[in-house]
């Protein structure tokens, strides 16, 4: 196939370059022969497990480097049992680090396998949606506002076609699009007979041939020089940044003090330069960073089972921090098993279990068939096997007409679309063009209220008639009484003239239309919404109805919901109340309104913007292009599974079937990120105090150093290094949903709670171990039998402390100590490393530690005994009094 210069060639000499049919596309033999030939319309994958990389990454941290120089420093004096442990230190933490970092990458590759996206495409005469991977140079596809380019593809057709084309070229301005061709020297971002793979479309429709796929697009080039795709930091590894830059500070200070007192004390250079390292390594949370993302990963995963793919490393931390959805109702609260139920015109109404296709009903139905976007994917299959795509409100209209024994195929044929608008919020309704005999027909479907405003006639006994004001008043009234009952209700209207495209804004082509009924849908609630509901409540997430439905419909479906509890307390406020309000004003009533009518998508993101300046972490649902501003703004955006491409490019998360129980259940997982997040920061910073008092405590008192630089590295990343990352395996505590978000935020990392524990057990714990080691210094114990209790008490220490920091507000005894056997696997290799380290002889002889009397192990059972009650004393002491002042930290 000879690449041509596509943007300057006609049409129809791009589909005879391509071999492919403008109006029947490729067949489906040569399409699969095709993909053979050009592969799948991606990029090629990134390998999903770089161990070199990764392995790279552990020796480039700045910890591992300063051990690397500590360790050739220590061959150079000469002190070869030093520069052993060192690197046998570094080659575990290197190893460890990259098998958790492995984890982390293999589970973020299964959420990237989880991304599937869909395009409308023509093949073999049939109009179906496939996964755009297996999309080829000649097939012809179809989009329209909402749609994600594919591919990059020459228009053929274009009716108002404008797309957004900022990832490519940054500019946010509609780019207006045409199939006339440019000159061949144009640069990409004036060539206006193209599309673009990744762009999107933000007004009208089209038809257009595909031309390039996977990387020979022009994003697939740019891809291409990417080397390495990053994710951006999350505001929760920003905080523990900053966690790290400070006690990187502190690090400095107390090895400078450490040193320069060592110094003082008599001991020698090299002995204080070793002892100085390993209190950095003691200090420095080095598994931190990893541990964050594996939990992360590990959370997303978690949420994917459930059915909610997440997008965005960000989104994971901040679920658990949403204090407020604003949630839609069709697909989330509602089943999205739309089915028309009646069918009422200004003298009738048609059941239906007694679908009468006489009149006006037939012309109704039919009027609002042609204004919509489904279509039946395989019309040449036998009736009873059609499938219908589209949105869901257009899928039960086509349904209900294929169950009345219409064919929506031989309606069109009949009258051929020449044009057509979706439906957006703003106009509230949909539009579509038809040649109709001499002249052609504009067939109207929307918001009752807008079409009853339009018409100036009604269809009555086979001829338009005046539409009075006593039939627009029994019409309402039958309109109010359907959405009373919870009803989605839809109006057809219809209008000739001679037309040949219709006017993307509201002109005189929509006055004086001819009314033709009202279709009523039912959509039953979700079987599980009102124990989601209730337990959102219980979980202290408040959660507010945005709908564009009337306010009678809204209102019928929270109260089958459950939603509020006394409606006198609270307000339905509708769009057209909040138009002209200020920032100020609209703040001040979010508080007090459970449902949101009628509401346009900027009305939307306003609400939002209101929530957020009251301090609530809010999350929002949406599946419309129109909804991509507010979805972008809220701090975590929900879109549909069934949503546009638009929606979900700005979500963080998307449901994979519309559930708004999966919300609640993300909720959830993000809660147990948090939780989990939070017990890892404690157990490290809590475990790395010891050193830090016992070393300086002993200089300050003469004392010879009471534990090596060996021991120390020994201790914190080879027997440490496997119990941090075990926590991100927490599952999660029984009253995780309990908890009040708006003091339980990611945005205050550190909490009350978590830094009672660091500082008091840390400190007491040390100072425990100081005054025991000058107890035993001068009871005449020999020092290296004394620096071994001290290696030990540290070690088992740590090790027994992450039972107690399985959960930070119950005692240990109300913990299931089995229920995370990654932490059981984790406790098991570090304990078989510390008795390594007592018996084996190699080793024992590189960390000068030696074999343990009674008397020894008596000692150390006291030091666990007194150190696990002070941790639980700690834990009980501030239990007690969270629940003394109702607090929930």
């Amino acid at each position: 196939m000879q690449e041509k210069i596509w943007h300057a060639i006609s049409p129809k000499e791009t589909a005879a370059a391509l071999e492919t049919d403008t109006e029947h596309g490729l067949q489906t033999a040569e399409a699969k022969a095709r993909l053979e030939k050009f592969g799948p319309n991606d990029f090629e994958k990134r390998p999903s497990f770089r161990l070199y990389k990764i392995i790279s990454a552990q020796i480039k941290s700045p910890l591992v480097f300063i051990l690397i120089i500590a360790g050739f420093i220590s061959l150079l004096l000469e002190n070869k049992a030093d520069a052993a442990v060192i690197f046998i230190a570094v080659a575990i933490n290197t190893v460890v680090g990259a098998i958790q970092e492995g984890r982390a990458s293999l589970a973020f590759d299964q959420l990237r396998l989880a991304t599937k996206t869909s395009a409308t495409v023509i093949r073999s005469g049939r109009k179906q949606k496939i996964d755009t991977a297996m999309l080829v140079p000649g097939d012809i596809i179809l989009v329209q506002s909402g749609d994600r380019i594919p591919a990059d593809s020459r228009i053929i057709e274009s009716k108002a076609l404008e797309a957004n084309e900022a990832i490519l070229t940054g500019e946010w301005a509609a780019v207006a699009k045409n199939p006339e061709g440019v000159d061949e020297k144009t640069v990409l971002t004036e060539r206006n007979s193209m599309i673009w793979m990744g762009t999107s479309v933000s007004e009208g429709w089209g038809k257009a041939v595909i031309v390039s796929t996977g990387e020979k697009t022009e994003l697939g080039k740019i891809a291409k020089l990417v080397k390495e795709v990053k994710e951006s930091p999350t505001p929760f590894q920003k905080g523990i940044k900053k966690i790290a830059m400070l006690i990187g500070a502190f690090a400095a200070l107390v090895i400078l003090a450490i040193f320069i007192l060592g110094i003082i004390r008599g001991h020698n250079f090299g002995e204080m330069f070793f002892i100085s390292v390993a209190v950095a390594v003691s200090i420095i949370p080095e598994g931190l960073p990893v541990a964050v993302t594996v939990v992360l990963a590990v959370g997303m995963y978690r949420i994917m089972r459930r059915g909610g793919l997440t997008r965005k490393l960000a989104a994971a931390e901040t679920l658990g921090s949403t204090s407020i959805i604003l949630t839609d109702k069709t697909g989330t609260l509602t089943q999205a098993k739309m089915e028309a139920v009646e069918i009422a015109t200004c003298d009738k109404i048609a059941t239906k279990t007694d679908m009468d296709l006489s009149g006006g009903v037939f012309e109704t139905l039919k009027g609002a068939i042609m204004a919509s976007a489904a279509f039946i994917e395989n019309p040449d299959d036998p009736r009873n096997q059609w499938r219908v795509q589209g949105r869901s409100t257009d899928k039960a209209l086509l349904e209900a007409g294929i169950q009345a024994g219409l064919n929506p195929g031989e309606l069109l044929e009949s009258e051929p679309r020449i044009d057509f608008i979706p439906f957006e919020a703003e106009r509230k309704y949909s539009a579509s063009l038809h040649k109709s005999g001499n002249e052609t027909a504009i067939y109207i479907a929307g918001a009752p209220e807008t079409l009853i405003e339009m018409s100036a006639e009604i269809f009555t006994g086979g001829a338009p008639g005046p539409f009075t004001k006593e039939l627009k008043e029994k019409l309402t009234s039958i309109y109010l009484e359907s959405a009373g009952r919870g009803e989605r209700v839809l109006a057809a209207a219809y209008r000739r003239d001679h037309w040949s495209e219709i006017a993307r804004q509201k002109d005189h082509m929509f006055e004086k239309t001819v009314f033709l009924g009202l279709i009523s849908f039912s959509d039953p609630l979700r079987p599980d919404v009102q124990k989601t509901i209730k337990g959102a409540k219980e979980a202290g997430i408040k959660i507010v109805l945005l709908t564009g439905d009337h306010a009678s419909t809204a209102k019928s479906i929270a109260e089958s919901a459950g939603l509020v509890d006394d409606w006198s307390k609270v307000k339905i406020v509708e769009g057209r109340q909040i138009e002209n309000m200020s920032e100020k004003e609209l703040r001040e009533i979010v508080p007090d309104v459970a449902i949101f009518a009628r509401v346009l998508p900027h009305q939307k993101s306003a609400i939002v913007g209101a929530w957020q300046s009251l301090d609530e972490v809010v999350a929002m649902t949406g599946d419309g292009v129109n909804d991509a501003p507010a979805l972008h703004r809220a701090d975590i955006g929900i879109a549909l599974g069934s949503g546009t491409d638009v929606a979900k490019e700005s979500s963080g998360i998307v449901l994979t079937d519309d559930n708004f129980g999966l919300i609640f259940h993300a909720i959830e997982e993000g809660r147990v990120i948090l939780d989990n997040l939070r017990k890892i920061i404690t157990y490290l910073l809590a475990a790395n105090f010891s050193e830090i008092v016992l070393i300086s405590g002993a200089l300050v008192f003469g004392l010879p150093l009471p534990i090596l630089p060996a021991q120390i590295l020994w201790a914190n990343i080879v027997q440490e290094g496997f119990m941090n990352f075990a926590f991100a395996f927490e599952p999660k505590e029984n009253d995780v949903l309990k908890r009040n978000p708006r003091t339980n935020s990611s945005r205050r990392i550190l909490n009350k709670e978590m830094l009672y524990i660091i500082l008091g057990v840390g400190i007491i714990t040390s100072l425990f171990l100081l005054i025991l080691f000058l107890l035993l210094y001068n009871y005449g114990l020999p020092l290296e039998e004394l620096r071994t209790i001290m290696f030990v008490g540290i070690s088992l220490d740590a090790l027994f402390f992450a039972f107690s920091f399985k959960s930070l507000r119950k005692s240990l005894w109300h913990i299931n100590i089995f229920s995370n056997p990654y932490l059981l696997f984790a406790f098991a290799i570090s304990l078989i490393l510390l008795v390594g380290a007592l018996y084996f002889g190699p080793i024992a002889g590189l960390l000068q530690v030696v074999k343990l009397t009674p008397f020894d192990l008596g000692v150390l059972v006291l030091i666990g005994l007194f150190n696990l009650t002070l941790i639980e004393t700690a834990k009980y002491l501030f239990i007690r009094r969270r629940h003394k002042y109702n607090m929930e930290l």
